[in-house]
């Protein structure tokens, strides 16, 4: 029995499930789908919580720097226009002043409660890359000017709640909002304390992020993927004291006729999710991987 799964049974009494039972779909050898077992994925996600629920991962993820949500920029009064939303979005920026060169002073994450966690910071020349990201701006597309940039803090959604984060601040011309960006690279996800159930395996489907971007959302929606004949995904959820345990749950399709066949392509779809409770401090888990679900499409 893996560390922490002794503890996490006991955690398990609890867990909230909301699951639904539906019949899978298999393919012939002949390309014709037939009807298989009822999915329940009720049992792996009670095994991977119960994993997580205790274990050092879970410290790891509640000690941590873990942002919630894209580091979106909002100015005070919206956009001018489309276009410079266009712009914003896109990443399309131009250089009007000179970046320091020199690492900002050590200033810690700052929580409500008290906590601090100090970590290597970035200078403002990376962060400026987080930013300037159109490597083909669109025809005609014209850029936001930076103006002037300093150092400061910001406020952002973590794993622990709202904290003060370290960022360095880009004054961008016709706007009085600076756009902040985390002088401070989120720290690795910790691995997940159990094994991987493997891609599809037992009717699941791969999930590849979330879009609960604050500790209060209790709706949200998950990308999921699937088959190209599926019926599509449904999700199930699994709710204990300090986690979310997300199951992706391949749907029946229909019926391929004489000379029909599935490609193979993965295809993606958003499917909506809505907890009991606010996602709070609580970490969101992939039953099928048993890892950490992260925000937006998993990339790499």
């Amino acid at each position: 029995m893996r560390a922490g799964t002794r503890a996490g049974t006991a955690a398990l009494c609890g867990l909230v499930a909301t699951a639904v039972l539906v019949a899978g779909c298999g393919t012939t050898p002949g390309g014709r789908a037939e009807r298989a077992a009822p999915v329940d994925t009720r049992p792996r996600m009670e095994r991977v919580a119960a994993a997580w629920e205790g274990s050092a991962a879970l410290r790891q993820w509640r000690e941590g720097f873990h942002p919630l949500g894209e580091q979106d920029w909002a100015p005070s009064g919206g956009f001018r226009s489309g276009e410079d939303k266009a712009a914003a979005v896109n990443g399309h920026f131009v250089l009007r002043t000179t970046l320091p060169a020199d690492l900002p002073p050590a200033t810690p994450i700052r929580w409500p409660d008290g906590g601090e966690l100090a970590l290597p910071l970035l200078g403002a020349q990376e962060a400026y890359g987080q930013i300037d990201r159109a490597k083909a701006p669109a025809g005609g597309e014209r850029p936001l000017s930076v103006t002037a940039v300093r150092f400061g803090e910001t406020t952002v959604p973590t794993s622990r709640g709202r904290a003060r984060v370290p960022a360095w601040l880009f004054t961008v011309e016709g706007y009085d909002t600076p756009l902040a960006r985390i002088a401070i690279r989120a720290q690795e996800l910790p691995a997940p304390p159990i094994e991987p159930l493997g891609a599809f395996a037992d009717g699941t489907a791969p999930l590849s992020g979330h879009s609960a971007g604050s500790p209060e959302a209790t709706s949200f929606e998950v990308t999921a993927g699937h088959g190209s004949c599926d019926g599509g995904v449904a999700v199930d959820v699994l709710e204990g004291v300090d986690t979310v345990v997300l199951a992706g749950r391949i749907l029946p399709g229909k019926e391929l006729g004489a000379g029909e066949a599935c490609d193979l392509a993965l295809r993606h779809q958003s499917v909506p999710v809505t907890l009991t409770r606010p996602v709070g401090a609580r970490i969101v888990i992939d039953a099928e991987s048993g890892a950490p679900l992260g925000q937006g499409p998993r990339r790499g």
